[in-house]
């Protein structure tokens, strides 16, 4: 694949995924953003374009673990994979950060108010995440792996076809990465202040750990799981 200027970031990750922790580090989105041009992506960030395909033409295969194929892999593995890895990790984050961000802003927030937005952010992100999880699990997944089965999809009253619960699924999946981004602003990128205690830095950390896996997690449903779903759907119709 040849990089340039004006390849989309998401054609970037689905030819090279070798490159997402180099996109984490410089805070590139790949997910939800990912249809811009590297050339904006850079812009944005106030970064200079030439420098970061020089960077990307320097990655090796060998500095990362090879990853998954899952633009060719069965729906049921990457439907397994999304379910069992990112789904359980962000519950997992998740009951832990919220006590914690309670915990934090009960202690410091009376001298650093934005902790106390914060928590009530994290506490929104995580009814959200819950919700769109058991949308997943319970209706939209089952479908594509009874489409991929070979059998006519059973789509509940409310859903003509597949299209539309995946729209709303992409809909909840850009009021995250708006909630993500918001908590950005807040922490100041996540960097906590010089006087933050641990229960402060390690609230950072974890958030920025689920954020990380919510970047892998949302790139594998827009730009592989989704599109690869509504083929199969238009194949069979």
């Amino acid at each position: 694949m040849s990089i340039t200027p004006q390849t989309p970031v998401r054609e970037i990750v689905l030819e090279m995924p070798i490159t997402i922790p180099l996109l984490e580090e410089l805070g590139i989105d790949y997910c939800c953003g990912g249809a811009r041009s590297l050339d904006e992506a850079c812009s944005a960030k106030g970064l200079a374009v030439a420098g970061i395909l020089d960077r990307i033409a320097g990655l090796r295969q060998d500095q990362f673990p090879a990853p998954e194929s899952w633009g060719t892999a069965p729906l049921s593995a990457l439907i397994c994979h999304l379910v069992d890895h990112h789904h359980a990790f962000a519950r997992q984050q998740l009951a832990m950060i919220e006590p914690l961000a309670e915990k934090v802003a009960a202690r410091h927030g009376d001298t650093s108010p934005d902790l106390l937005v914060i928590a009530e952010r994290l506490r929104a992100l995580s009814a959200e995440l819950t919700h769109h999880f058991a949308c997943e699990e319970n209706i939209l997944f089952p479908t594509i792996l009874r489409l991929d089965s070979g059998h006519h999809p059973l789509f509940p009253p409310l859903f003509g076809n597949i299209g539309q619960p995946i729209e709303r699924m992409l809909r909840d999946h850009d009021q995250t990465g708006e909630e993500l981004r918001t908590l950005r602003t807040l922490t100041n990128d996540l960097e906590p202040p010089a006087h933050a205690c641990f229960s402060w830095r390690a609230l950072y950390q974890a958030i920025k750990d689920l954020e990380r896996d919510l970047h892998q997690h949302i790139h594998l449903e827009n730009n592989i799981l989704f599109p690869r779903a509504l083929q199969q759907a238009q194949g069979a119709a």
